[in-house]
């Protein structure tokens, strides 16, 4: 039996908390400040050239080396074949654009935004560091932590259907994040990133969004530095952005930490049956940056797409690990998941 340890004294846990909580803001500081540099460096606002993400077949036998290939460069890619029914994707579509077709205050009446929960309903108030200016759409936000969604839930049947959607999106996460464990986190158990995330758990992180971005009627009116979703990296491990065929927009670029000076952003158009996948902040501290997260941004709509003004749809699931979660990696300091969001929460709003 080895010696006993001394209990910490209350100064000793709170010294210990400080540093992990410094550790997280410093991490999450050097994230942002990836995207603040866009609005000085001139890339965030680059046209994206007629480029494509990598499409990959998940039956094929060579699927995990074209998805780890894929996720190095340019960290986002298209996944067919994935195993979720076409039928779920329209019916969670169909669910989003009900909700989002009634008035704002019947919308804030279903799903009160809590900021401290992250979940609910939200409207245009998202302002990314690369633009200072918020987004031009209004979302809601499923945080899939148990008593985040008491009393913000649409309705029953609203609930039901999302949950089941959820579950099947869950599982696609978990498949691809142990396809890119085995190279990505070479040291970690094999299972690990995928026993990492749980939905309803008491302290579990992955989140839905569902996101409208409104008609533009004059898109020459709006300031540069406005559009549907500015530049930025994701806060989690991995995304799936589910989008629909006649929604164009999407753009993407490596992170400029990967030195790939130069590189242009590439449209992320819909593919027919596909779901889109990039990587996120959290997975690139867990890989000792062999991978790294993904810049990606959504435009305004074109002088030509706004001769009949319409919506664009699409749906974002963020594969985030349970908040007690212990992010080890060699070049970095073991923070929690939970302090790893609070401190990109903190810094992404930090003046």
């Amino acid at each position: 039996m080895g010696p006993l340890k001394r209990p910490a004294t209350n100064g000793e846990s709170g010294n210990k908390a400080m540093k992990v909580g410094q550790a997280a803001d410093a991490a999450a500081a050097q994230e942002v400040e990836v995207e603040r540099s866009l609005a000085t460096s001139g890339l965030g606002a680059a046209h994206a050239v007629h480029g494509k993400v990598p499409v990959i077949d998940l039956s094929s036998s060579e699927a995990a080396e074209a998805i780890w290939e894929a996720a190095k460069e340019p960290g986002f890619f298209v996944v067919t074949n994935h195993g979720i029914p076409e039928g779920a994707i329209d019916e969670a579509f169909g669910l989003s654009a009900g909700f989002f077709g009634q008035s704002r205050e019947l919308k804030e009446t279903q799903s009160p935004f809590a900021a401290n929960l992250n979940a609910g309903y939200e409207f245009f108030s998202q302002v990314r560091p690369s633009t200072g200016a918020p987004d031009q759409k209004e979302s809601l936000q499923i945080t899939a932590r148990e008593g985040c969604m008491d009393g913000r839930w649409p309705s029953t049947s609203f609930e039901a259907s999302m949950r089941e959607f959820m579950q099947k999106s869950h599982a696609l996460g978990c498949r691809i994040l142990s396809i890119l464990e085995p190279q990505a986190c070479p040291k970690l158990t094999p299972g690990t990133l995928a026993s990492a995330h749980n939905l309803w758990a008491d302290d579990g992180q992955c989140t839905l969004r569902l996101l409208h971005y409104p008609p533009v009627h004059e898109p020459g009116q709006l300031p540069a530095n406005y559009w549907r979703a500015g530049p930025h990296t994701d806060w989690c491990c991995i995304t799936l952005l589910f989008q629909r065929p006649g929604n164009e927009g999407l753009e993407c670029a490596p992170n400029p930490k990967a030195m790939k000076e130069g590189a242009p952003w590439l449209k992320v158009d819909p593919v027919p049956g596909g779901i889109a996948v990039n990587i996120g902040d959290m997975l690139g501290r867990w890989s000792d940056s062999r991978l790294l997260s993904n810049l990606h941004r959504v435009r305004m709509p074109t002088v030509g797409e706004c001769a009949i003004p319409k919506s664009r749809y699409s749906m974002a699931f963020f594969m985030q690990a349970d908040k007690h979660v212990r992010i080890e990696c060699d070049t970095c300091d073991t923070i929690t998941a939970g302090d790893y969001i609070l401190g990109r929460i903190r810094s992404n709003f930090a003046k």
